[in-house]
């Protein structure tokens, strides 16, 4: 029976089972067609051929297609959606947006100029609901689809493996399920897949060895699990890999080492182990390699490329590591960052370390360094962060520290560490952050210490400190951490401390400090905790007059008398 005689019933249910944004190619199929289209029930499914909701505060849109000039579609339309979305309220599809209306915005995905307009539309909006299938067929799109935080739901379709020209693809933070597509790989034109943090599961379809234009893959934050597919040998411009935060588990491929591009390369929170491919760490513009928190077992840090300025960074860090990866004359000069922390790293800190003068970030906390601090330690002046905290450093903190001139923050908290502070350390004028406790420092503190005004956060608790508390630590207007607990101070509370207008919490508690609770206190409209138990305080707390809001006042153990000192507000904890 030829086509064109084919009964309306058969013709509807023909065309019921074709992907409505392909409709109009069979325009010309019969001349019964335009009957069958504007008719229910097919006039429904095309009416209901949503790529989703999106939502701006006020309206929810619903993209139609085929586009038609038809008035009377449209508002057939408009009341399909509108039904739809009052049914689905109550169900709870659209319980948290407040909506006060549906439109239809109508499209062709057979035209580009529509196709292009449809995701410029969309940066304004929110999206809801499943990607559908339809969307393969907007084959033309060769630029950017970006859905990043929409709340696009469901699995990732494989029609997507059909937008063969696309360069951009970015769904990161959806509300997607499933795997990954095979026909991923079909996207030989992309430049940058952005998947990341979007509920993924399964493993890496081997087909991305297909993806020879990538330049950046971001698949961290999923539930992806597996092994890596060892298929990046032909992806010759790949600069960005970050994989972090999955369940991944065997060997970093090797294949990675073929990528003489990568810049950035993060394996970190997953479940890798064996030994880490000393070609990755060889390549000539690697500036950031973390396999932080994973089973690797590595006896050394392979050799870097001596060669090239730039700046590198590498994070071994990993509570799991079964042996010290430093090893002397294994050096990274060009390193700007050296994480190595939460492994199991000991013996001496390593002298060769002092040499990479590149060094911005040096954070080897965590681990069980011994011995003490070699003097050219002092000799990296570029750096920023040091953090050596959670060892068994001992002996005296070097005089040479003073070459640190950049240094922000400075952490040795938690060692074995003797003697004083160094009156050297008011060299360090940038220094906000400094971190001392839990030591077995000694000796009076110097009034050396009140230069350093940048200070934002000074903790020497848990010490052997003695003597009064000087008065120059009122010079530290930046000060909003102030902990001199469990030491040996004696004296009173220098007034000094009274100006230091930005302290929100501070702690003197367990030391031998005598004297009144001075109404000076009263001028710290920032304080927030205050700690002065355990003392030998003396007089009455009736004539302190407390910050707003202060929200925790600790004063047992002293020789205080009277009522509780006034208060500006109520709720803070008296102990």
């Amino acid at each position: 029976m030829h086509q064109v005689d084919l009964p309306f019933d058969v013709l509807l249910q023909i065309f019921l089972h074709l992907d409505p944004f392909k409709i109009a190619k069979y325009r010309r199929v019969c001349r019964s067609f335009n009957t069958v289209l504007t008719n229910p029930p097919f006039s429904n499914v095309i009416g209901l051929a949503q790529i989703g909701h999106t939502y701006d505060g006020v309206h929810v849109y619903c993209f139609v297609t085929p586009e038609t000039s038809s008035k009377a579609f449209l508002t057939m339309v408009q009341k399909l959606v509108q039904d739809a979305h009052e049914s689905e309220y109550d169900a709870g599809s659209f319980k948290k947006y407040p909506v006060e209306s549906v439109q239809v915005l109508e499209i062709n995905p057979l035209k580009t100029i529509n196709e292009v307009s449809l995701f410029e539309f969309l940066k304004g909006h929110i999206l809801s609901g499943p990607l559908p299938r339809a969307l393969g067929s907007m084959t033309k799109l060769s630029n950017d689809v970006n859905l990043k935080g929409n709340y696009v739901t469901g699995p990732l379709p494989s029609e997507l493996g059909n937008l063969v020209h696309l360069k951009k693809l970015n769904l990161s933070g959806a509300l997607l399920d499933g795997t990954i597509p095979d026909s991923f790989g079909n996207l030989v034109n992309l430049e940058v897949l952005d998947l990341c943090s979007a509920k993924l599961t399964g493993s890496i379809p081997a087909s991305f060895g297909n993806l020879i234009n990538l330049a950046q893959l971001y698949l961290d934050k999923n539930k992806l699990s597996g092994t890596v597919p060892d298929v990046f040998g032909g992806m010759v411009k790949l600069q960005t890999l970050i994989i972090s935060n999955n369940d991944f588990e065997g060997r970093i491929p090797q294949s990675l080492g073929q990528c003489l591009q990568l810049t950035t390369l993060h394996c970190d929170g997953n479940r890798f182990s064996g030994s880490l491919p000393a070609s990755i760490l060889r390549l000539p513009l690697l500036q950031s390699a973390n396999v932080g928190n994973n089973l690797i077992i590595s006896e050394i840090l392979p050799p870097c490329s001596a060669s090239g300025d730039h700046d590198a960074s590498l994070d071994l860090t990993s509570p799991n590591a079964a042996s010290n990866p430093l090893k002397q004359g294994q050096a990274f000069f060009h390193l700007s960052e050296l994480h190595l922390s939460h492994n199991q790293l000991s013996g001496r800190f390593p002298n060769y370390i002092t040499s990479m003068t590149n060094l911005r970030h040096l954070c080897l906390h965590e681990n069980y360094l011994n011995d003490s601090l070699p003097n050219e330690i002092g000799e990296l002046s570029n750096l920023w962060t040091l953090n050596l905290g959670n060892n068994q450093i001992s002996g005296t903190i070097p005089d040479s520290i003073s070459g640190l001139v950049a240094l922000n923050k400075l952490d040795l908290s938690c060692n074995l560490f003797v003697g004083g502070i160094p009156d050297s350390i008011v060299s360090l004028v940038n220094l906000s952050t400094l971190l001392l406790q839990h030591n077995k420092l000694s000796g009076p503190l110097q009034k050396e210490i009140g230069s350093l005004t940048s200070l934002s956060v000074l903790d020497l608790s848990h010490n052997c400190f003695c003597g009064e508390i000087p008065e120059s630590m009122g010079n530290l207007g930046n000060l909003r951490t102030l902990n001199l607990s469990y030491n040996q101070f004696t004296g009173e509370i220098p007034p000094g401390i009274f100006n230091l207008s930005d302290l929100t919490t501070l702690q003197l508690n367990n030391n031998r400090l005598v004297g009144p609770l001075h109404a000076g206190f009263s001028r710290l409209k920032s304080m927030r905790t205050l700690d002065v138990s355990h003392n030998q305080l003396t007089g009455s707390v009736a004539k302190c007059v407390l910050s707003r809001r202060l929200q925790k006042l600790i004063l047992n153990d002293n020789q205080l008398s009277g009522p509780l000192p006034q208060r500006g507000a109520s709720g803070w904890v008296w102990m």
